[in-house]
């Protein structure tokens, strides 16, 4: 019995890992540039609560969040942190845009500005939830009108 328990896990394992490349797994990411004269710290998360008693986020301004209880439900939480002389910004013009690595269309982000719920405004970020396929992306951030910052990155599936 105890052979065919562990055959059947190792079966269960093995399907998973046929299915894994196909599916959008959110990951942590975290590349920092500069844009002008601001620190920007580019992450991709998994999608994050904005509602109910386990929101994660608390909107500041900005954009209307996309919701993890969308028609289109987000797997991942696109964010820029900035920083100028090493202090957070915790109020300004921020855009992003992002688009598959290698060229296409930079699609805008709708920026919401936001801070981790219960941790105040020094831990201010710029961004929202998102659906994004495996693959390959570019990302850039401007910050109140500065050259962009430019970053380059992978969802589970791609390679950087």
């Amino acid at each position: 019995m105890r052979n065919l328990m562990t055959y059947a896990a190792s079966l269960t394992l093995a399907g998973v890992a046929l299915l894994a490349p196909h599916v959008a797994r959110a990951q942590n990411v975290s590349k920092t540039a500069m844009a002008g004269a601001y620190t920007v710290t580019l992450k991709v998360l998994p999608a994050e609560a904005f509602e109910g008693k386990n929101a994660e986020m608390v909107r500041d301004g900005g954009s209307e969040p996309n919701l993890l209880n969308g028609s289109e439900p987000p797997n991942h939480h696109l964010v820029a942190f900035v920083k100028k002389d090493g202090k957070p910004v915790e109020k300004g013009i921020v855009n992003i845009d992002y688009r598959p690595a290698g060229g296409g269309t930079w699609l805008p982000l709708p920026v919401v500005r936001m801070h981790v719920k219960g941790k105040g405004l020094d831990t201010t970020h710029f961004g929202n939830n998102l659906s994004m396929v495996p693959g390959n992306y570019d990302a850039r951030v401007t910050v109140n009108g500065s050259p962009p910052a430019i970053f380059h990155f992978a969802v589970a599936g791609g390679s950087y």
